[in-house]
C-alpha cells in the first residue's frame, strides 16, 4: 500500500524541482518580439555545449568530438552520453531543434530513478515507516544554515555559496543529466558492494562490473570516488567486525578491475588536446573553494550526519557501515584536492553528500528516541527533525522564489543586445536567424569565426565548428585575443586570409558582440575579399 506514497512523494518532489521551468514556460508569451524563447539550464554556455553533443548523435555521431575548438581531432568517449541521448533522440523522432526537450527529459527520468533509489534504500535501513520518511526527507531537503533577507516586500532564507548550484536543494532534484546518472549509479554500486547476499555470487561480480564501466563512462570522478568509498567501507568494516571473506573483497577487486581501463582511458585521452584542455581549464579557471564556508553550506545535516556515523561504529551497525564510508570519503576528498590543482575539490561536492548525511542523521534521531532513560524527552527528536526538514522545505520555497526574480528580469531585459560573459538574456531573433543560414549553406566541416556567445550557439543551431566559443575551446584566452585583433581591423589583409585559411574557416559571423572589439561596421571594406552571404538588421555573414 505504501508503494504508492513513495510515488507521490517522489512525483511531488520532482514537480516543485521543475516549478521555476514551467513559470518559464508559461512566461514566453511576455517575451519581447525581437527576443527568441529558449529553455536554458543551469546556465547557457554549459547548457549550449550539452545541447551540442546531443544534436552530434542526431546527425548520426558514436562518439563526441569538441565543436568548441577548430584543430582537427578524432572523436572519443568524454561526455559521449549525451552524444547517446542524441541518437535515441532521433530514433524516437525529436525534431533537431527540440535537442533541449532530449536534454530536460532525461533531467526528469533520471531525478526520479536517483529518487526512488533512495527510497529503496531507506526501507531497507529502517523498519519503521516514519524513520524511513524521515531519512528520505532529511536527505531531499538537506540545505545550508539558512539566516533570513528580507528582500522584495517578503522574507526569504538566504544560504552559505548559493553560487554553487548543486548547494540549491530545489534544483539539484533535475539536476544536469550526466551528474544524476552518475549519482544514482554510484549509490547503487555501492549498496550492492556492501551487501554480503550480493557479493557471495560471483555472477553478480560481472553484472556490477558493467554497471561500473557505465559510470566510468558516464561520470569518470564517480567511478574513482565509488572506487574510495568501497575501499574505505572495507577497512571500516574489517577493523570493527572482521566479517570480510576474500571472497567478497575479491568480487569487489574484480568489479572495479572490469571498470578500470575507463579511468586509464580518459587519463590518456586528458593527456592530449583538445580534451587536455578540460584539466587546464580546471587550473587557469578554477572556481574558488573555502572548505568552512562549503560545510556551512552542507548545512545542519552534516551535524546530525556525523553524530550519527559516531553511534553507528558504536553501535557497530553493520549495514550503516557505508554510509559512513561514503561521508569519510567524500570528506578525504575534499581535503586531499585542495592540495592537487588538476582537479578542484568542487568535483567532489557533486559526491551527493546529503543522501549518506540524511540517512545517518534519521539513524541516530530514531535511537535517541527509543532511549529509555529519555522517555520524558521522546518528542524532542520528532521536534527536531520536524524543525529540520520545515527549514529545508523553506529553503525550497526561497529558491523558487529567487528563480521566478531572476526569470521575471531575463524575460524584461533588453540590453545589452547579445549578451558576454556572466550576463544571461534570451537572444535576438536576428541572431538565430544568422546562424539558422550557416547551417542551411555551409558544411559541417567548415569551421565558422566569431565572438564568444555566437561561438557558443553556433554548435548547437548550426552543427558547425567554432574557433572558439567555450572555456574548453584549446589556448581559448589566445584565441580570444586574436579574435580581436581581426575584428577590430588590425590584422593586414593578408595575415587576415592567411589566418582564415589555416583554420578552414571560409565564413564570419558579423554582429554587436563583433562590433563591440572596434568600430568597424563592415568588415568587406577592411578585407576585401570577404563578400557578403546573408544580411538581417543587426547580423551579418561574410564568405570568401
Amino acid at each position: 500500500m505504501r508503494n504508492w506514497i513513495w510515488g507521490l512523494i517522489i512525483t511531488l518532489f520532482i514537480l516543485a524541482s521543475l516549478v521555476p521551468t514551467f513559470y518559464e514556460i508559461s512566461r514566453a508569451q511576455d517575451l519581447h518580439p525581437d527576443r527568441y524563447f529558449e529553455l536554458v539550464h543551469n546556465f547557457y554556455t554549459d547548457y549550449n555545449f550539452y545541447l551540442s553533443r546531443i544534436r552530434e548523435g542526431r546527425e548520426g555521431a558514436w562518439t563526441a568530438t569538441e565543436k568548441y575548438t577548430s584543430e582537427p581531432h578524432k572523436g572519443s568517449y568524454i561526455q559521449v552520453f549525451y552524444v547517446w541521448m542524441g541518437e535515441v533522440s532521433a530514433w524516437v523522432g525529436v525534431p533537431w531543434h527540440k535537442s533541449g526537450d532530449t536534454y530536460h527529459t532525461a533531467r526528469v527520468v533520471l531525478a526520479f530513478a536517483l529518487l526512488f533509489l533512495l527510497a529503496y534504500a531507506v526501507r531497507s535501513l529502517f523498519v519503521r515507516f516514519r524513520w524511513q520518511l524521515t531519512a528520505f526527507l532529511l536527505a531531499v531537503t538537506a540545505a545550508s544554515w539558512p539566516f533570513p533577507v528580507f528582500h522584495m516586500g517578503e522574507w526569504r532564507f538566504g544560504g552559505y555559496m548559493p553560487w554553487w548550484t548543486i548547494m540549491d536543494s530545489l534544483q539539484r532534484l533535475t539536476f544536469i543529466p550526466h551528474l544524476l546518472a552518475g549519482q544514482a549509479l554510484m549509490f547503487f554500486l555501492l549498496l550492492a558492494l556492501s551487501t554480503e547476499g550480493t557479493m557471495k555470487r560471483a555472477g553478480n561480480w560481472i553484472f556490477l562490473g558493467i554497471i561500473a564501466f557505465i559510470l566510468g563512462i558516464l561520470y569518470p570522478p564517480g567511478l574513482l570516488f565509488t572506487g574510495f568509498a568501497y575501499g574505505t567501507f572495507v577497512v571500516i568494516d574489517f577493523i570493527f567486525t572482521k566479517p570480510h571473506s576474500l571472497k567478497q573483497i575479491g568480487g569487489g577487486f574484480v568489479v572495479f578491475l572490469m571498470s578500470a581501463p575507463t579511468l586509464l582511458y580518459f587519463s590518456l585521452m586528458t593527456e592530449m588536446y583538445p580534451w587536455k584542455r578540460l584539466v587546464e581549464n580546471d587550473v587557469l579557471h578554477g572556481q574558488p573553494f573555502v572548505l568552512p564556508e562549503y560545510l556551512l553550506a552542507v548545512g545542519p545535516v552534516l551535524v546530525i550526519g556525523v553524530l550519527g556515523a559516531l553511534w553507528v561504529l558504536w553501535k557497530r551497525e553493520k549495514k550503516f557501515f557505508v554510509l559512513l564510508a561514503w561521508v569519510l570519503a567524500w570528506f578525504l576528498c575534499l581535503i586531499i584536492f585542495q592540495y592537487i590543482p588538476q582537479q578542484s575539490p568542487l568535483r567532489f561536492t557533486e559526491m551527493a553528500p546529503q543522501i549518506p548525511l540524511g540517512i545517518l542523521g534519521a539513524y541516530l534521531l530514531s535511537n535517541v528516541s527509543d532511549l529509555r532513560y529519555l522517555r520524558n524527552w521522546s518528542k524532542i527528536p520528532i521536534m527536531l527533525v520536524m524543525l529540520l526538514i520545515l527549514i529545508g522545505l523553506g529553503q525550497m520555497y526561497s529558491s523558487w522564489r529567487w528563480q521566478k526574480e531572476f526569470i521575471d528580469q531575463k524575460i524584461a531585459a533588453t540590453y545589452p543586445l547579445v549578451p558576454t560573459g556572466s550576463t544571461v538574456m534570451y537572444p535576438l531573433n536576428d541572431f538565430v536567424g544568422a546562424i539558422i543560414y550557416i547551417q542551411d549553406h555551409t558544411k559541417r566541416t567548415d569551421v565558422i569565426l566569431s565572438e564568444t556567445t555566437a561561438g557558443n550557439y553556433i554548435p548547437v543551431y548550426s552543427g558547425n565548428t567554432v574557433y572558439v566559443g567555450q572555456a574548453n575551446t584549446v589556448r581559448a584566452e589566445q584565441k580570444e585575443y586574436i579574435v580581436q585583433l581581426f575584428y577590430s581591423g588590425q590584422m593586414t589583409e593578408s595575415a587576415a586570409q592567411a589566418f582564415l585559411a589555416a583554420n578552414n574557416m571560409h565564413y564570419v559571423f558579423f554582429g554587436p558582440q563583433e562590433m563591440g572589439d572596434g568600430t568597424l561596421t563592415d568588415l568587406s571594406k577592411t578585407y576585401p575579399f570577404l563578400h557578403e552571404a546573408y544580411a538581417n538588421p543587426q547580423f551579418h555573414v561574410y564568405a570568401w
